[in-house]
């Protein structure tokens, strides 16, 4: 059960990469930079801007509920309250790696720590003990080859045919102005209008709808400045994500638990 929960939190982390939630700690860009009005305009740059990051520091809160199919309830689906869990991670977007931690203060304050690097992932838990538990393959709760491909996921979500991006309001980002560019994805645009579930995740999507609000840095090189994410499910339920990031670009270290560390496999 816990590790389950826990290995959702790390994808999500991982989910929250990929739809590129970012916000520069860069200097401000120069006021000359034109201004963007199209809002396809505004998301490619920022996909650009995304797409030559070498590293990013990511925090992300979950407020909703969502149904898991966990195993101490013989599989059937399982409400489980995420209001007020939390995530940070440090992305190596060159090596691939990526290390986060999470807490789930609804889940007897479930508390840990994932590293996903050379295509293993190490998972450790507070109700799990002080030893990481190491997984590989399709196993692995993150896969680190996956999280430098940020700019190609949320294009093929934005810019699928059908999908409206639409301008809002200007919004303080920062120390920056920020454009906001918002839509709103259908479950038959995000292919979940069939059975569908996320990389293995046990959490049913079947009819999930996806509404996006992005906030993008006025001026070169327009980085994305954050992203709330609400995911809609069939039933009516939500799950809203909210990240934000720093430090792009800054030294990342990133490497294995040692071996005394890692608990051997049963």
């Amino acid at each position: 059960m816990f590790r389950r929960t826990s290995t959702f939190l790390g994808l999500a982390a991982t989910l929250s990469i990929a739809l590129g939630a970012c916000q520069s700690a860069s200097p401000s860009a120069s006021p000359s930079a034109p201004a963007l009005t199209d809002p396809k305009e505004i998301v490619t740059a920022a996909l650009t801007s995304t797409e030559a990051a070498k590293s990013v520091h990511l925090d992300m809160t979950l407020d909703g509920t969502v149904s898991v199919a966990l195993p101490i309830a013989g599989g059937a689906a399982t409400p489980v309250n995420l209001t007020g869990s939390t995530a940070s991670a440090d992305v190596d977007f060159a090596k691939p790696a990526a290390k986060a931690t999470f807490a789930v203060p609804s889940m007897f304050n479930l508390a840990g720590e994932l590293i996903a690097i050379d295509g293993k992932s190490y998972v450790k838990t507070s109700l799990t003990g002080p030893q990481y538990q190491e997984s590989a393959g399709s196993g692995a709760p993150v896969d680190s080859s996956t999280v430098g491909r940020v700019s190609g996921t949320l294009s093929d979500i934005l810019f699928k045919e059908g999908v409206q991006l639409t301008n809002g309001a200007d919004v303080a980002c920062g120390s920056q102005q920020c454009y906001t560019v918002m839509a709103n994805v259908t479950s038959d645009q995000l292919g979940t209008t069939a059975s569908a579930s996320l990389a293995g995740l046990p959490v049913d999507l079947t009819g999930a709808s996806l509404a996006l609000t992005l906030r993008v840095e006025k001026g070169a090189p327009n980085h994305l400045a954050g992203v709330n994410a609400v995911v809609t499910m069939k039933d009516g339920t939500k799950l809203t994500a909210d990240i934000t990031a720093s430090k792009w670009d800054q030294p990342v270290t990133i490497t294995a638990p040692p071996a005394d560390q890692v608990k051997p496999a049963s």
